[in-house]
């Protein structure tokens, strides 16, 4: 008998199904790493030499001998601890007063994103994200057979006022967008960061048009200047703001701790829907972010990460400034991304990967990040992964190539 047609057999959802074209360059880079050392801008991670690694093997060892309950389910929405732990944690990086049973802890920021889409989302809805968004929720939310339309961005963040006119025209057309979905502090892959008085308007047109947000707070604990901002979930009067957090970019993105701050109506239904795909989130981990939350230790792992990705993003801005003359980049205060603006004429796809394989820079290319077509001519720069001592001299070899 002959093998059988796999593809009949899969769901008509697979229409909707994208390889990740960022996973492609990733492999790429991993493949040149094993030939010979390469610098690399690439990762979305924290440097794993920033993270307290031998305090998580003294946590680890703690709770493995003292916890039985460490090697068995948690409940589908959390520990109860971590998410009493998480509502303090709220209080007082997100100034918002969360009811721990309004918390449910996922397996890091991209489950609870995904949540988001499985519950809320089905074919023909309409979306609106930052152009540039982040491509995990642009790929994830796409296989629910979504439309993405994507309102730029400038200095300031979001430009609200071309979001207004979005929503308009689209209810000129008899159409209406279901979320707003934004990255508002250091968002990926631009760094931008959006001011007041556009998170102020954008709450504003919430309320006026009947519209949720998805606050992704990924980035929110790593800050490198002063800001006058508020998180939206703090400027929440009408529950329109689902929050999104993530400990993944301060302890670590391998831990898969995150959670959602949710409206008390959704609570269960996000329960309901969690649960038979997970169970639960992991719980070593859980234990682990637990157990730094109690010791208070958090803020000196978070100090220590910004001080040392302050100063590695001060030297990739001052080395573009001196290497890369005249380009268009952003100028991050928060994050862990500066978004490159190549020549009009180059393509993002191949200087990223001539540069990969000639000078062993790995760069991520922008093209995926947005929703309409453009930014072919753009690269994501990660400035946390790289040595210190190794950042310029990335930077002049990706000069000497554009050049």
């Amino acid at each position: 008998m002959s093998k059988p047609d796999y593809m009949k057999f899969l769901s008509s959802k697979m229409n909707f199904v994208e390889p990740s074209p960022i996973r492609e360059m990733v492999s790429k880079i991993a493949k040149k790493s094993k030939e010979t050392a390469v610098v690399s801008f690439a990762a979305g991670d924290p440097d794993p030499d920033v993270i307290p690694r031998k305090l998580y093997a003294e946590l680890a060892r703690k709770i493995f001998e003292d916890e039985r309950r460490s090697v068995i389910y948690s409940p589908t929405e959390g520990l109860p601890e971590l998410r009493e732990e998480i509502a303090g944690f709220m209080r007082k990086y997100e100034q918002v007063e969360a009811d721990p049973d309004t918390i449910i802890v996922t397996g890091g920021g991209s489950q609870a994103i995904d949540l988001i889409g499985k519950l809320m989302l089905e074919p023909g809805d309409i979306v609106i994200v930052e152009n540039p968004s982040y491509v995990n929720t642009i790929l994830d939310w796409r296989q629910y057979g979504i439309k993405l339309i994507g309102v730029p961005m400038d200095e300031h963040g979001l430009k609200t006022d071309v979001l207004e006119e979005t929503i308009r025209r689209l209810r000129s057309e008899g159409k209406f967008a279901k979320l707003i979905y934004t990255i508002p502090t250091g968002q990926n892959p631009s760094g931008l960061t959006m001011s007041m008085d556009r998170r102020r308007h954008l709450m504003e047109l919430a309320s006026k048009y009947d519209l949720l947000i998805v606050e992704d707070g990924a980035y929110n604990y790593l800050v490198y200047e002063q800001l006058n901002v508020k998180p939206l979930k703090s400027m929440d009067e009408e529950n329109r703001v689902i929050f999104v957090g993530s400990f993944s970019k301060v302890l670590g993105t391998g831990l898969r701790v995150g959670w959602l701050n949710l409206p008390g109506e959704l609570v269960n239904l996000f329960k309901a829907v969690k649960g038979p795909s997970d169970m639960c989130p992991p719980v070593p981990s859980q234990f682990i972010v637990l157990e730094v939350l109690r010791a208070g230790l958090f803020e000196e792992i978070r100090s220590n990460a910004v001080k040392s990705y302050k100063e590695k993003r001060d030297i990739m801005l001052n080395a573009i400034a001196k290497h890369l003359t005249g380009l268009k980049h952003t100028k991050p205060v928060a994050g862990m991304f500066i978004f490159l603006w190549l020549p009009n004429h180059l393509d993002g796809w191949r200087i990223a990967e001539e540069a990969l394989e000639k000078y062993s820079v790995a760069t991520i290319p922008g093209a995926p990040f947005f929703t309409d077509g453009s930014g072919k001519n753009t690269l994501r720069l990660n400035f946390s992964m790289a040595p210190l001592d190794q950042i310029e001299k990335g930077v002049e070899k990706l000069s000497k190539l554009i050049k």
